[in-house]
């Protein structure tokens, strides 16, 4: 899905003038039943050998075993409205799900990632009236004021689909749906999601495996993350982020910028400085910094150069 003007359908959706995704997949057939309903069958399909990640564990979560993520029943970490998030997402109401499918040295979230036996476990219905208790819809008009958007996150969203789909049934507010992920998914999944969620707010971490590998315990992760993001165009709107990290200028930053300006020119780019040396970071050979000026300054040129439109 490809506009002159970045993230104009969700703009759109904010005005009243488009319905959100996940609404049109509950439109139910003469049986009764939706293509969410089918979806989430889908998804939790996929959960009894877990495949919803490409590290592909196949573990029977549905029989209560944890995989690589660790997650086996969806905990939420916390949930409120977010006021740091990129400015046309202001205020997000963000979910916070625990557990992630990467294992990021340096993770700024590894209270949430790493620990997914945290957090309240919140039934969809529950989840949903929360959700819609912070937003405000005009008598008569499909838009709602207050949240501009609900943002799965974690950790990260992945190990959570089923979870997340649930909710999706339960929720009445026509709120833009945001998927906060590292994308670091199947195939199967991003089918799954197809029609469900309106704005893709990507992380784009590395610009080759070797990295990948070191840093996140993530195979194969340029051939897997490119393909998720050139899948997740055709579904929605993608803002992608790049968070900067120290001494990768040459092997991660400027390639990551040049694919997104060869293959998704039109994306809003969040190329993020704050980097700082959390959870095994100091153990790593050149992590235990911030970014310097120089650095930031560095990507920002080089992304004006490539025409890249920055968020």
């Amino acid at each position: 899905m490809e506009h002159d003007r970045p993230l104009e359908r969700y703009m759109a959706i904010l005005r009243g003038e488009l319905l959100p995704s996940f609404l049109r997949t509950r439109v139910q057939d003469v049986d009764g039943r939706s293509p969410l309903d089918l979806k989430i069958d889908a998804a939790d399909r996929l959960c009894n050998e877990c495949q919803l990640c490409e590290h592909r564990c196949r573990t029977r979560r549905g029989g209560g075993q944890a995989g690589k993520c660790g997650v086996q029943e969806s905990r939420v970490a916390s949930h409120f409205p977010h006021y740091g998030e990129e400015r046309p997402l202001v205020p997000s109401y963000t979910v916070f799900l625990s557990g992630c499918n990467l294992d990021c040295v340096y993770c700024q979230n590894w209270d949430i990632s790493t620990r997914p036996d945290q957090g309240d476990i919140i039934p969809p219905e529950r989840m949903a009236r929360l959700i819609e208790g912070r937003t405000i819809c005009p008598p008569g008009s499909p838009a709602c004021r207050g949240i501009r958007n609900v943002n799965w996150v974690g950790g990260d969203p992945i190990p959570h689909l089923p979870y997340v789909l649930r909710v999706l049934r339960e929720l009445r507010s026509p709120v833009p749906q945001v998927w906060n992920s590292n994308m670091y998914m199947t195939v199967e999944t991003l089918e799954i999601l197809d029609g469900t969620m309106d704005v893709f707010l990507t992380d784009l971490k590395y610009g080759n495996d070797r990295c990948a590998l070191e840093l996140s315990s993530a195979p194969r992760y340029w051939e897997v993350v490119t393909r998720n993001h050139e899948l997740a165009a055709r579904q929605g709107e993608l803002i992608v982020r790049h968070l900067l990290l120290p001494g990768h200028l040459e092997c991660c930053t400027f390639p990551v910028l040049e694919w997104l300006a060869r293959e998704l020119p039109r994306t809003p780019v969040n190329i993020m400085d704050q980097y700082r040396p959390e959870h095994m970071a100091r153990s790593m050979h050149g992590l235990g910094r911030g970014i310097r000026p120089e650095e930031h300054e560095a990507a920002l040129r080089r992304a004006r150069e490539l025409g890249l439109t920055l968020i």
